[in-house]
């Protein structure tokens, strides 16, 4: 009888974090007390947090380790062996308790979204552009504005009792842009752009443990117009912008912003449209543990038929739990449609 060679199965990974403190690596004090650790990655809109879950038997949590006012947390988190991914830079938030049995939440917020980003401002900006307007908020709040802005030209814009992260997610997203704030930074960049990034990875039907998409047929609009007053002219006028890239409805998109040439209705009108198209198809999943699914990146989705195709992460969370191994979920919206016997 021929002998037959057992195959050699591939060792399971072991999921690995690191935990700073002031820059104080604290992973294996934590390690015996540690239940969980959390991490959410947003796109933009919301601040990155992270939570770290911990047992409290003895009270030390509430007494000597209890975390004091504007200490800092640094994350990274991965497998054995491998090069760890960086959450960044968390400032302690808030500290809840629970019981019994006794537990402490030690729960963080990106470090840059302090209070003075929460003060609301009243103020006019004239005759700058986006960039400039970007490159005031962010001095003021103490941060370095990062990545590239088109030269837009602006006339006139007002901030009323609005906080500076509120105005600029506000002013950012008319004309096509997202930021976010990561630690002493403030990252620009161009949505549309960003979803034409190639896919960094593959997930396959078989890769999923959990899944749902949610498909518009109807609803995606045919095209985008903003009317708006002409300064110079004094006029009423329109200005459309067809979708050109996905089956449409009879629906249009009807924009009541700001506008002072055709230029920057145009680029309004676009970013609306992009938007409108990104949220047609939408998918949230849960995969076991893969550090590489953070908000910005794409990713390919294979074995899914007319759901397949190429998607953008626009939210991730990662936990590592005690006793049950490393997990990820995500949001996410696609930007590319695949093959029907993909």
């Amino acid at each position: 009888m021929e002998s037959v060679t057992p195959k050699t199965r591939k060792p399971v990974p072991h999921p690995v974090f690191k935990v700073q403190m002031n820059n104080k690596d604290v992973t294996a004090v934590l390690t015996p007390h540690l239940l969980s650790v959390s991490y959410v990655d947003f796109l933009e809109g919301e601040a990155d947090t992270l939570d770290v879950r911990v047992e409290d038997v003895d009270g030390r949590f509430r007494g000597k380790w209890y975390p004091a006012k504007g200490q800092t947390l640094e994350l990274e988190f991965g497998y054995e062996g491998e090069t760890l991914q960086k959450a960044g830079l968390f400032e302690i938030d808030e500290i809840e308790g629970e019981g019994p049995p006794d537990v402490v939440v030690i729960r963080a917020i990106a470090a840059g979204v302090k209070s003075p980003q929460r003060t609301h401002q009243g103020k006019a900006y004239d005759n700058t552009t986006l960039a400039a307007i970007a490159q005031q908020v962010a001095r003021r709040l103490k941060l370095q504005l990062k990545g590239k802005i088109e030269p837009i030209k602006i006339t006139r814009v007002t901030q009323i009792h609005e906080n500076d992260l509120t105005f600029m997610r506000r002013l950012a997203g008319e004309y096509g842009y997202a930021f976010s704030v990561k630690g002493s930074k403030m990252v620009f960049f161009k949505k549309a752009e960003l979803r034409q990034c190639k896919p960094i990875l593959v997930l396959n039907r078989t890769d999923l443990t959990r899944y749902h998409i949610r498909d518009k047929i109807m609803g995606v609009p045919k095209d985008a117009q903003v009317a708006y007053h002409d300064p110079k002219t004094k006029r009423l006028k329109h200005y459309k912008v067809r979708n050109t890239d996905v089956a449409t409805s009879d629906d249009r998109i009807k924009l009541n912003v700001r506008a002072e040439t055709d230029e920057q209705a145009r680029v309004k009108a676009q970013a609306a449209l992009d938007d409108a198209n990104a949220d047609a198809t939408q998918l949230e999943l849960t995969v076991i543990g893969n550090p590489k699914l953070v908000a910005g990146i794409n990713f390919s989705l294979d074995g899914m038929g007319r759901f397949g195709g190429t998607y953008q992460v626009v939210r991730s969370r990662h936990d590592i739990e005690r006793g049950s191994g490393y997990r990820t979920e995500i949001e996410a919206k696609r930007v590319q449609e695949g093959k029907a016997n993909g």
